[in-house]
């Protein structure tokens, strides 16, 4: 026969364990739901954001869609891409940079002289298709010669 306070520390101990294994299971199950709640949160911001730009996206191609439908927009595309005038205008072409004048070739599938071959090219727009490591060496080095480039691109 066992003592009976050895049988009340046994059925408290034995109580204690019981509610230790609640409390960590408990414990566990909150943490896991913790770390769920924070990875939905991220997930919730990271859509919000996505929504976000879609929306201003959506907002630009409207106001462009809006401003394609203007007069103005069709007016200047047309006289910009299709070459087109009003009736009474004339048509000034100005090229900055021109150093020599255009010779007429009299050719008539190139009648101002602005195709070039790959013979006839000037020195420098030769040089104006060098790599770029070239272009970084004269720029370090041969300052006029990079200078040159820069016209020619």
């Amino acid at each position: 026969m066992t003592s009976p306070f050895l049988q009340r520390l046994i059925r408290w101990r034995l109580l204690i364990v019981v509610n230790l294994l609640v409390i960590l299971f408990l414990a566990l199950t909150l943490g896991r739901e913790l770390v769920r709640s924070r990875s939905i949160d991220a997930q919730i911001a990271a859509l919000q954001a996505q929504a976000d730009e879609l929306s201003a996206s959506t907002q630009e191609m409207l106001d462009l869609q809006t401003a394609m439908q203007t007069e103005s927009f069709i007016e200047r595309e047309a006289r910009l891409k299709l070459g087109l005038k009003k009736p009474g205008e004339t048509v000034v072409v100005i090229q900055e940079g021109t150093e020599e004048p255009v010779s007429d070739s009299g050719d008539a599938a190139d009648p101002l002289g602005l195709v070039i071959d790959e013979g006839e090219a000037p020195v420098n727009l030769r040089a104006a298709r060098l790599p770029n490591p070239f272009k970084w060496w004269y720029y370090f080095f041969d300052k006029s010669l990079y200078l040159s480039l820069l016209d020619y691109e």
